[in-house]
């Protein structure tokens, strides 16, 4: 089973994997595609994504201390979201499983323009509880994630 990924340029001129999924929680769904990354050890929704999805992140105010990209966040914990993956066969993987959402410390319009570079990133707990391993070639531009 595969789930292909997106290559682009995002850090640098350099290329990333990314890859799409549908969520959906409490009442809330929609599109993200988030940065996969081997040397993180949670997925969390970035900021712009929980606000897409329309989350109340000004009252969001509970989580763990965490520093990305320079800017401090508290990683709000959201319990059962179902994150849906479509696979290379048209099929669509699903899978049940809690995640954080970074929220600023400091919640003003300034902060939240400058942290729309921050992608949501799926970690290595999604990628070690859901036995995938991700076959990355960025010189071929060739991404996904394997069962």
């Amino acid at each position: 089973m595969r789930i292909p990924c997106h290559v682009r340029k995002f850090v640098s001129g350099r290329y990333f994997c990314f890859v799409p999924f549908t969520i959906r929680f409490s009442h809330s769904f929609g599109f993200v595609e988030a940065l996969v990354d081997t040397g993180s050890p949670f997925t969390v929704l970035s900021p712009i994504d929980a606000l897409k999805l329309k989350l109340p992140i000004k009252t969001m105010r509970k989580g763990s201390p965490v520093a990305l990209a320079g800017y401090r966040f508290l990683c709000h914990h959201l319990e059962k979201s179902h994150l849906n993956f479509k696979m290379e066969n048209g099929q669509y993987f699903s899978v049940e499983m809690s995640m954080g959402v970074l929220i600023p410390t400091k919640m003003d319009k300034k902060t939240l323009q400058n942290v729309q570079h921050i992608p949501s990133i799926i970690g290595n707990d999604f990628l070690e509880d859901q036995k995938f391993t991700l076959t990355f070639n960025p010189s071929t531009k060739l991404a996904y994630l394997e069962h």
